[in-house]
């Protein structure tokens, strides 16, 4: 319960903070090129990942903390690599590929991504913990849903399939 209080701070926080660079986004009918912050057509994004809620409680459980970074490929896939301690304390990395759909729902500024790649780290007594795993190796798909709170910086919510959800924050150059 502590975790999940602080992380409301910080995303309280984070929101607070960034709310008065919101500004820096074109408006809706503003065509992109007159944002005052420009980023490359097909930016960088570095995620931070400070909170992750499983769905079932184990005593096992490790807090976790996600970096990744994303290369946009072209307007809508992506490339990106993850590294993490997994909720059991071992080093893991998951290398994807995605796909992005921005104003999603026809909503500015909401968007649905969905990657696909290679989860590694689930190693001994902790193998079966994550399907299909072979030697360490193993399928992942993370879906997730995006709000955009400036040019360059945004919130993620991703659902980790059976596991759990976690909260990220975005920022692209």
């Amino acid at each position: 319960m502590h975790a999940f209080l602080r992380s409301l701070v910080v995303v309280s926080l984070t929101l607070i903070t960034f709310q008065g660079q919101a500004r820096d986004l074109p408006t809706q009918d503003a065509p992109p090129s007159q944002s005052t912050d420009e980023l490359p057509e097909f930016p960088w994004t570095l995620t931070a990942v400070p909170y992750v809620h499983h769905w079932h409680r184990n005593p096992e459980h490790q807090q976790v903390f996600i970096v990744s970074v994303e290369k946009q490929q072209d307007p809508k896939q992506l490339l990106g690599l993850a590294m993490f301690r997994n909720s059991f304390g071992q080093p893991s990395a998951y290398a994807y590929a995605g796909y992005q759909q921005r104003d999603f729902l026809d909503t500015p500024r909401l968007s649905a991504k969905i990657t696909a790649g290679i989860i590694y780290g689930y190693t001994g007594e902790y193998a079966d913990k994550v399907p299909l795993n072979w030697n360490g190796y193993s399928p992942g798909i993370v879906p997730a849903l995006g709000y955009q709170m400036t040019s360059r910086n945004s919130v993620q919510l991703m659902v980790l399939g059976t596991a759990g959800f976690a909260l990220g924050f975005d920022r692209s150059f």
